[in-house]
């Protein structure tokens, strides 16, 4: 692929990361109101996932197994976190599919893990980067996985579920845009290790705290209803 059309697409792959971004905080702010967070939602995944697949021409060209780990993270997350909101268990089920897609991811993730142990035996402390990210979306592929094999579920169940994978979309998007950004802004300011895993650490536990308090809204919303249909 010319150099030009590499430069095209990481440009564009820059505004949808942006337009993401503000997406992601806009669909935060909005999870009182559900009809305005699903809107802003679907800007946030189309948004995502289109910057992801514009940036494989650049990470195949520089060979950055990094950002093919962060990648692999947006997707299967972002992905898996659509899916819950589409189906919204028990209103509609997993089916087959579901259930295979966590297991692949897992493999994915082994590997990139894999990548990362090689880079520490090589004496790379950024091998920390890929051990560490391939170890949270192996927990979130092993909570997928069982949430899908459930033969019943309460009603609001999945939200958790939702929240904790747009939760890992963002984070790891938002470190893929420090990651690109900082350096060029503030060079030799910022070490490397905090721009990949600082992220991380200041998200999420806000994110927990937010999908808790989401779940038990709708749960205070749904008993109200029951109670006002028995009455």
């Amino acid at each position: 692929m010319p150099p030009m059309s590499v430069s095209a697409m990481i440009l564009v792959h820059a505004v949808l990361g942006v337009g993401a971004f503000v997406a992601g905080l806009l669909a935060l702010a909005s999870t009182g109101k559900l009809r305005r967070h699903r809107k802003v939602g679907r800007v946030f995944m189309v948004a995502m996932g289109t910057a992801v697949v514009l940036a494989i021409p650049a990470i195949v060209a520089r060979q950055n197994l990094f950002l093919t780990g962060i990648g692999l993270l947006v997707l299967y997350h972002g992905g898996v976190a659509w899916r819950l909101a589409r189906l919204k268990p028990p209103r509609r089920m997993p089916g087959r599919l579901d259930r295979v897609v966590h297991p692949a991811a897992g493999l994915g993730f082994l590997a990139y893990g894999a990548y990362g142990v090689l880079l520490l035996v090589s004496g790379r402390s950024m091998g920390w980067v890929p051990i560490v990210f391939a170890g949270i979306s192996l927990v979130s592929v092993m909570r997928f996985h069982r949430f899908s094999r459930q033969g019943s579920y309460e009603r609001h169940e999945w939200v958790g579920m939702h929240v904790g994978g747009v939760a890992a979309a963002f984070i790891a998007a938002f470190t893929a845009f420090c990651v690109a950004t900082v350096p060029r802004l503030m060079p030799g300011i910022i070490p490397n290790m905090v721009l990949w895993l600082g992220p991380t650490a200041v998200f999420t536990p806000m994110f927990i705290v937010l999908g808790r308090r989401f779940e038990e809204k709708l749960a205070a919303g749904a008993d109200g209803s029951r109670g006002r249909a028995s009455a």
